[in-house]
C-alpha cells in the first residue's frame, strides 16, 4: 500500500506539473468580438416588439423597443451587404450575419414604425455605423440623441452616402441579388437623402417601386445615447432592413525580464474604464484583439511578484487606423531593501530632568564648605564664647593653631585640613550618586 501511495503521489504530482506547462505555454488572449456586424435578439410581437443588438469590442449595451406590424430576424445567408460594398469596406461582408426586417405598424402615411435603440453608455463618435436596407417604395427618417439628450444635428448623424447591394462591385464580390430586371435590362434604384428633413427616401421604379437593394448607410461623428429610425409605407407592400457594424483593430506586445509570465495587463478606453484585461504567456506576450477602432486606448501593466516596471507602466494607443504592435513593457528585478540598523534617540538633555541643572539644581563645594556638608570642624564657623582676644597656647581653634608655631600648635590645623579634604571626598561622592540615579 505504501509503494501504491507513493506511486499515486508522484503521478499526481507529474500530471499537475504538465498543466501547469501547458497553461503557461498557452497564449492569454483577450477578443473583444467586435469588427463585423452586431448579432441580435428579438422578442414580442405586433405590434410592440423589442431586443438587443450585441456588437463586443467595448461598443456598449444597445436595447431597442420597436412598433411594426412584423419583426423577424434573417440569417444573413441569402441577403446581405457584400465586402465590395460602401460598408462592406468598413466592416465587411455580412453574409451569414444577422439583421432584422421590419414593416410599418400599417401600409399607410399615417401608420409608421417606429424603432429606437437606447445605449447604456453613450456610443463612440468613430468606429461604428448602421445601414438602412431596402429603401425603395418608403422611407426612413433618421433622429438621434446625443450623450446629454439634446437633438443631434443632422451633419452628425454621419450619412455616408448611398448604394445597392445587389449591384456589382469593383473589384467583384459575392452578391445576395441581380437587380431588377426591365425591359431586359437589369437596374438598379438607388434612394436619395435629404438632409433638409434627415430622411432617406426610395426611388424604386416599376408599378409599385417595390425593387431590391436600394440601401443608406451612417457612421455618427458625435456620441449618442438613442437613435431612431421612423419608417412609413410610401407605396406597395414594402420592408426594410436594418444592419449595425463596427471597425475593429488588435493591440499586442511583449513584458520582458524578469518572471514574464502572468503578468496582468488591463485595456482602458479614453474615459479610464476599464475595457478588457489579461494575463502574458510563458514568453511575455500579451494580445488584445477585436477591439473597437479608437484612438484613445491605455494599455496598463502590473509588475509581477519580485520584480519591478522600468519606464511606463501606462502606455497610450491609438487603434484607429491600424493595429497596434510592439506595445512593450520591461520589467527588472525588484531591488532587495537594505535594513537600517536601529538607532536608539539619544536622551535630550533638557527632556532628562537627571540630567538638566536647571530642573533640579545641585550643590557643588565651593570649597569653603558649611557646617551641614562637612562632618569635621568647619574654619568658617568661630563658637558664639570664643573670646575676640588673642587666644590662648591652649587654644584648640584653628585661630589658634595657626597662630602658633611647632608640632603642638600645628596639630589643629592637620585635622582641619583632613576634615576639609574629607568633605571633599563626601561632597563628590553624593553629586555622583545623584547624577547616577
Amino acid at each position: 500500500m505504501k509503494k501504491y501511495l507513493t506511486a499515486l503521489a508522484a503521478a499526481s504530482l507529474v500530471s499537475a506539473l504538465a498543466l501547469g506547462a501547458s497553461s503557461a505555454a498557452q497564449a492569454d488572449v483577450s477578443d473583444g468580438g467586435a469588427g463585423g456586424y452586431g448579432s441580435w435578439q428579438l422578442t414580442g410581437q405586433s405590434p410592440a416588439f423589442s431586443g438587443t443588438v450585441e456588437l463586443g469590442g467595448g461598443f456598449p449595451q444597445t436595447t431597442f423597443t420597436a412598433a411594426s406590424r412584423t419583426a423577424t430576424l434573417q440569417t444573413g445567408a441569402s441577403v446581405f451587404l457584400p465586402a465590395g460594398s460602401p460598408p462592406g469596406s468598413k466592416f465587411g461582408s455580412s453574409q451569414g450575419r444577422g439583421y432584422i426586417n421590419q414593416r410599418p405598424v400599417r401600409d399607410t402615411l399615417t401608420g409608421p414604425g417606429i424603432t429606437t435603440y437606447t445605449f447604456a453608455t453613450p456610443t463612440p463618435s468613430s468606429a461604428w455605423g448602421f445601414v438602412l436596407g431596402d429603401i425603395d417604395a418608403d422611407k426612413a427618417v433618421v433622429t438621434a440623441q446625443d450623450a446629454n439628450g439634446a437633438p443631434v444635428p443632422v451633419a452628425d448623424l454621419g450619412f455616408q452616402g448611398v448604394f445597392n447591394y445587389c449591384m456589382p462591385t469593383d473589384p467583384p464580390t459575392t452578391r445576395s441579388c441581380s437587380g431588377d430586371k426591365v425591359d431586359n435590362v437589369w437596374q438598379f434604384d438607388l434612394p436619395t437623402w435629404d438632409p433638409a428633413t434627415a430622411t432617406l427616401l426610395g426611388s424604386g421604379f416599376g408599378t409599385n417601386k417595390d425593387t431590391i437593394g436600394a440601401s443608406g448607410w451612417f457612421m455618427p461623428r458625435v456620441p449618442l445615447s438613442s437613435l431612431t429610425i421612423t419608417y412609413t409605407r410610401l407605396t406597395g407592400l414594402p420592408v426594410y432592413q436594418t444592419w449595425f457594424g463596427t471597425v475593429a483593430r488588435d493591440i499586442s506586445g511583449t513584458v520582458s525580464g524578469c518572471n514574464v509570465s502572468g503578468v496582468a495587463v488591463e485595456l482602458k478606453d479614453g474615459s479610464g474604464k476599464r475595457v478588457a484585461s489579461t494575463t502574458t504567456d510563458s514568453q511575455g506576450n500579451y494580445a488584445f484583439t477585436n477591439y473597437l477602432a479608437l484612438d484613445s486606448y491605455t494599455v496598463t501593466a502590473t509588475a509581477a511578484a519580485g520584480c519591478a516596471l522600468t519606464g511606463d507602466t501606462d502606455q497610450p494607443v491609438d487603434i484607429s487606423l491600424k493595429h497596434a504592435t510592439g506595445v512593450n513593457f520591461q520589467q527588472d528585478v525588484a531591488p532587495t531593501p537594505t535594513a537600517t540598523p536601529s538607532v536608539s534617540p539619544s536622551p535630550d538633555p533638557t527632556d532628562d530632568p537627571t540630567n538638566d541643572p536647571t530642573d533640579e539644581p545641585t550643590e557643588e563645594p565651593t570649597g569653603t564648605p558649611t557646617k551641614s556638608q562637612t562632618p569635621g570642624p568647619s574654619p568658617a564657623t568661630t563658637p558664639a564664647t570664643t573670646p575676640a582676644t588673642r587666644p590662648t597656647q591652649g587654644s584648640t581653634t584653628p585661630a589658634a593653631g595657626l597662630a602658633t608655631t611647632g608640632v603642638a600648635g600645628a596639630t589643629p590645623a592637620l585635622l582641619v585640613a583632613g576634615g576639609l579634604l574629607a568633605g571633599g571626598l563626601a561632597l563628590a561622592g553624593a553629586s555622583r550618586r545623584r547624577h547616577k540615579h
